[in-house]
């Protein structure tokens, strides 16, 4: 019997050159969106049954302990890692060369550093970006809300924002204007009073104008309340949902400005465009249901469903199964399936099943070879002649 292994991961660290963990398998196929992978364990794997799809694949040359550092470590002149490769999967500050005297290398995916620091000196640097800062800047790698309580803990500094700042509130920024406050920043929600007033604070890379007049919101999912809430005039930074059964809540908004995408049932459309508009707008037919994990639907649910005219618009995030008994008339009940995973339907409704298919990230397969169990196939593949593993995680390591 064949014995196959899939990995599917964020981020794949392959840093134990002389790992055999892949011993006894015919087939390896690792899945990533960036992998960072030895040398000598390349070179070792290189000509086997071993396969990398990867957005992006670093071969790197390790010596030495490695050492993984957790996203947004900081390293200062405190720091030793002396005849070690250090490894961060995710954020690093580097405020000190000092701190990285002696090692044998460095990965990271992005590494932040003041404009003084010369990262050229430090031996085998190899990350995805590098960004400096202004030397005395306070570094936030979070998106930053300006309110009454962020303005207490602010003082006279150069604050630099990896990310959003969103500030709506005079008050807060009457505070900070006082303490003589800086901003620089990727993007910048703001009123467009306030802009007129403290937009000399702020240097940022785009720029949000949220009419003065507008209560704000980052996003909405609509319903009764929403309103009555926030007022008739209501803009959204993000997205908004608007579930079929509450359509008539929209008579509600005297002005509604979405600058993300709205998603909402096709019959929605003329009372959405009577009060808004939006940047992006994501259709659906019937009732939206959303899966995240795993979900079943046999076909006493479908039947009933077409005995009572609704249809369904499926957004999976994960795996659906169709069981055994689902019939192609019960597929009336679908209208379309956006699927970022795995669709399963028996094979007397996989061919329609596949033309409502609208995007798919994954695969359609037929469940009589995988089994009858809820959302999930079994561990044996096809037949019988093959073995099928999964590994499905954020990062994977080897080390």
């Amino acid at each position: 019997m064949k014995k196959s292994l899939n990995i599917n991961a964020g981020i794949a660290l392959l840093l134990d050159e002389c790992s055999d963990a892949f011993t006894g398998y015919d087939n390896v196929s690792l899945n990533a969106g960036n992998v960072v992978i030895s040398r000598k364990l390349n070179d070792k794997l290189s000509g086997t049954g071993f396969v990398i799809n990867s957005g992006n694949t670093s071969v790197i040359d390790v010596s030495g302990k490695v050492v993984e550092l957790g996203s947004k470590t900081v390293i200062t002149a405190s720091e030793s890692y002396d005849g070690c490769y250090v490894v961060c999967p995710g954020l690093l500050i580097i405020e000190s060369i000092d701190g990285l005297a002696g090692i044998t290398g460095l990965y990271a995916d992005t590494i932040f550093h003041p404009e003084s620091v010369d990262l050229s000196t430090v031996n085998g640097i190899l990350a995805s970006r590098k960004i400096a800062y202004p030397d005395g800047a306070k570094l936030r790698l979070e998106d930053l809300t300006i309110d009454a309580e962020s303005a207490l803990y602010m003082d006279n500094s150069l604050y630099w924002v990896y990310g959003t700042i969103t500030a709506i509130e005079n008050d807060a920024l009457e505070n900070l204007r006082s303490k003589e406050a800086a901003f620089r920043c990727k993007s910048l929600i703001v009123r467009t009073g306030l802009f007129d007033k403290f937009g000399d604070m702020f240097k940022a890379e785009s720029f949000l104008l949220v009419p003065d007049d507008h209560a704000y919101a980052d996003e909405i999912t609509l319903n009764a309340a929403t309103s009555t809430l926030y007022s008739d005039k209501l803009f959204v930074a993000g997205d908004m949902l608007i579930q079929h059964d509450q359509i008539q809540h929209l008579s509600g908004f005297a002005s509604l400005i979405v600058k993300g995408t709205v998603t909402m049932p096709v019959s929605a459309a003329k009372d959405f465009k009577s009060c808004g508009k939006a940047e992006d707008f994501d259709l659906y037919e019937g009732v939206l249901i959303t899966i995240n994990g795993d979900e079943t639907i046999s076909h006493e649910q479908l039947q009933k469903a077409c005995e009572l005219g609704i249809r369904y618009t499926l957004k999976v995030n994960g795996e659906v199964a169709f069981l055994e008994g689902v019939t192609a008339e019960d597929t009336e009940a679908i209208a379309a399936i956006h699927c970022n995973g795995v669709v399963y339907a028996p094979g007397a409704a996989r061919s329609i099943l596949d033309g409502k298919v609208k995007s798919l990230n994954g695969e359609v397969l037929d469940i009589s070879e995988y089994g009858n169990e809820a959302g999930s196939k079994s561990d044996a593949g096809p037949g019988d002649d093959c073995e099928d593993s999964s590994i499905n995680t954020g990062i994977y390591r080897l080390k």
